[in-house]
């Protein structure tokens, strides 16, 4: 099955994957391949339309902002219970009690790298937010100043 328009869900047989009724309304198209993957994993065949959002940033069609997967209309019942099963499953983990293993040097080096970026962005951040402020005054005061002169 492709992720992009009409497949063949059997030999011989072509449907348009617009036509295909929505297992899952996605909230994004990451989240939209994560529920892919679990169906692919229980043997359903899924597709997500092409939406743009990963290269623009934003959907490119209209209609709301959920990213549907589909399935055939004979697998949707059995693609609902496992995605159900699944969401039961994860939370029914008791993430506290999970041991991860020790946190590998190379690991702990990005995450400490990591708060370092983040603290050069938000100083990036407040400049640019104080030259934007003083344009802003400027803007208005330099007009009001010349209204004044005259």
């Amino acid at each position: 099955m492709s992720a992009h328009g009409p497949h063949d869900a059997a030999p011989g047989r072509e449907i348009d994957a617009g036509a295909m009724p929505a297992a899952f309304e996605a909230r994004s198209e990451f989240e939209a391949q994560c529920v892919r993957s679990v169906l692919e994993d229980a043997g359903i065949a899924s597709v997500i339309p092409p939406t743009g959002q990963a290269v623009f940033g934003f959907p490119l069609r209209t209609g709301g902002n959920t990213v549907p997967v589909r399935v055939l209309p004979e697998d949707l019942s059995r693609a609902r219970q496992v995605l159900a099963e699944a969401r039961w499953t994860g939370k029914s983990i008791d993430w506290d009690e999970v041991d991860v293993g020790e946190v590998p040097p190379e690991v702990a080096r990005m995450l400490g790298d990591g708060r370092a970026s983040r603290w050069i962005r938000r100083g990036i951040l407040g400049v640019a937010w104080v030259i934007i402020a003083m344009i802003v005054v400027f803007g208005m005061v330099i007009p009001l100043v010349k209204r004044i002169l005259s």
